[in-house]
């Protein structure tokens, strides 16, 4: 069944209704009552669904089956996080072994960007150290470490993360900081361990991520030393458990029990049918507050396609504007627009219920936007009901925002599927390196 001719015969009369879906796991709730899809959309969807086998290719990408067709590579972040598999008991061997070496140090100075970045620092941000100074570095302009040279050099590790060990912005900074010195506090997260080599990092230095791994989905793997390293190898686990979780359950044929399905069904029909070209992410958790950052990167980064597998040209549109905020921030900034504004959106709430402050002033703001003020004589005062989603995690442990990441990246994965696009390959980000570091050359 053609996507296009699928959506264009959806009954938009009956696409919603009133709704009651919710999925509950042991670690999450996710709401979409709020959205108010219609049986009728569902049991469309779920025909599709089945019709065109979405569920068995999604677990052909899960086993590791060619999908990244653009370079011909499978998706092996699934397998970091597959208790028993050789990438899972092979990268927890080297961060264990890393880890020793590093057990002394209390400064590490973390060099990153993109994915290589982005999720590392969530989870640095949602558990912290207690007896460690984690210093990120992200790009290569001198001004984001000016201060630095007050923190003693001698007494700190650096990290390297760079798939490619190409990567301007870091090996930049990472230049600039340490002035060739200090290579034997160097260690480096890549796939290309020959010129980690001929950089003068040592080899019992270096931790080998596979090159089939995309940089949004790396967290799985060696890029997440840092929580190795502060919060040990149960809890790496534990983060690993509530992954391979959200897997198993995006393996489900039936929609109304598969948590990433049925959100994706939900972006489809934002995007697809109602017209929506921006998904808004707000977080009522403090530790959770940069959550947005990570999900925009794996969205659009993933989605952000304009033709299908066969690099045929679309006549659809795809991935959404992703963006998002820290709830109590927000509701005094740009939550006017959404109250009373004219534009809609594809919103998403993610919570924790067990943070009562934020929870309360979530329910407060959710209250408003479900019941609206319709009735208001005042015009100037009315404000419209709004759809949304909640995602409310019962508390943030690590096998809790496992399951949350995974639910995520899955659910984008179920996108690329509608919309038949490759959601591994990111050549318009290749094409900004090799002329960034062109300009740079010169």
């Amino acid at each position: 069944m053609n996507f296009l001719d699928f959506i264009n015969n959806i009954n938009k009369n009956s696409l919603f209704n009133v709704s009651k879906h919710r999925i509950e796991t042991s670690n999450l709730l996710i709401d979409q009552s709020h959205q108010n899809i219609s049986e009728e959309t569902y049991n469309s969807f779920q025909k599709f669904i089945d019709v065109n086998n979405l569920i068995d290719r999604f677990q052909k990408i899960l086993t590791g089956e060619i999908c990244n067709l653009s370079e011909n590579k499978p998706a092996t972040h699934f397998q970091y996080r597959l208790e028993g598999n050789n990438f899972y008991e092979s990268n927890l061997k080297n961060l264990k072994a890393i880890s020793q070496k590093l057990e002394d140090k209390k400064i590490i100075i973390f060099f990153g960007i993109g994915g290589s970045y982005l999720a590392p620092s969530l989870l640095n941000e949602i558990f912290g150290s207690s007896d460690r100074k984690i210093i990120f570095i992200t790009g290569s302009d001198p001004d984001e470490y000016k201060d630095l040279k007050k923190n003693n050099l001698n007494d700190a590790a650096f990290i390297l993360a760079t798939k490619s060990f190409s990567t301007t912005e870091t090996l930049t900074s990472y230049q600039s900081i340490t002035n060739g010195h200090f290579l034997s506090d160097t260690y480096v997260i890549t796939s290309n361990i020959n010129d980690a080599k001929h950089y003068g990092i040592s080899d019992e230095n270096i931790i080998p991520m596979d090159s089939c791994m995309g940089g949004r989905f790396s967290i799985w793997g060696p890029i997440n030393l840092l929580f190795y390293l502060i919060h040990g190898e149960d809890k790496y686990k534990e983060f690993l458990k509530g992954a391979e979780k959200s897997d198993q359950l995006s393996l489900n044929k039936d929609i109304k029990k598969n948590p990433s399905l049925t959100l994706s069904i939900q972006d489809v029909i934002m995007n697809n049918i109602c017209e929506i070209e921006s998904t808004l992410v707000i977080n009522y958790d403090w530790k959770l507050r940069n959550f947005y950052q990570y999900v925009q990167q794996v969205e659009m980064e993933s989605t952000g396609k304009s033709v299908d597998q066969n690099g045929k040209e679309l006549n659809y549109q795809t991935g959404m504007i992703v963006w998002g905020g820290y709830g109590p921030r927000s509701q005094h900034s740009f939550f006017q627009q959404i109250y009373q504004g004219t534009k809609s959106y594809n919103l998403y709430f993610v919570v924790t219920k067990s943070d009562q402050l934020n929870y309360k002033q979530y329910l407060g703001q959710s209250k408003s936007l479900k019941d609206g003020n319709d009735l208001e004589s005042d015009a100037n005062k009315r404000v419209s009901k709004r759809k949304f989603t909640t995602i409310e995690l019962n508390s943030l442990t690590p096998e809790a925002l496992g399951e949350l990441m995974a639910m995520w990246e899955n659910k984008v994965i179920f996108n690329s599927l509608f919309w038949n696009i490759n959601p591994f390959d990111q050549w318009g980000v290749e094409l900004g390196k090799i002329n960034t570091k062109s300009e740079l050359d010169k």
